[in-house]
């Protein structure tokens, strides 16, 4: 009634979609996971800056450190200042930062779902 056909070596056709910097992202690890620049996940120049801040956070660090994109055109201190409001008087802890890149990815993916993010 039906024929069956052979199976076959032939390689498949099929073309894996391309990822979105955003989706590249989110193959980052740990304190990373989601962070993105313009065109995809970290520069590595940024991850080390950021590590070096962690381990001993200061004003000067800081004032070199927010101006850079940490969830697409997202910078640290925007998102600093959207992760404490009133915070942009001073330089946030270690702990305040990792917070405050958590707070831009998700801001970042709400966005994108045209959600309504509440960070207090």
């Amino acid at each position: 009634m039906f024929d069956v056909l052979p199976p076959t070596d032939a390689p498949s056709l099929a073309i894996a979609p391309t990822p979105s910097p955003r989706d590249r992202g989110m193959q980052e690890p740990g304190i990373f996971k989601g962070c993105t620049d313009g065109d995809g996940p970290l520069a590595p120049a940024t991850k080390d800056a950021i590590l070096a801040y962690l381990g001993k956070p200061n004003a000067a660090a800081w004032d070199r450190l927010r101006t850079r994109a940490i969830a697409g055109r997202t910078t640290l201190g925007e998102a600093w200042a959207l992760a404490a409001p009133g915070g942009h008087r001073r330089f946030p802890t270690s702990a305040e930062l990792i917070r405050t890149m958590r707070v831009a990815v998700v801001a970042q993916w709400a966005g994108s779902a045209k959600l309504t993010l509440r960070t207090h």
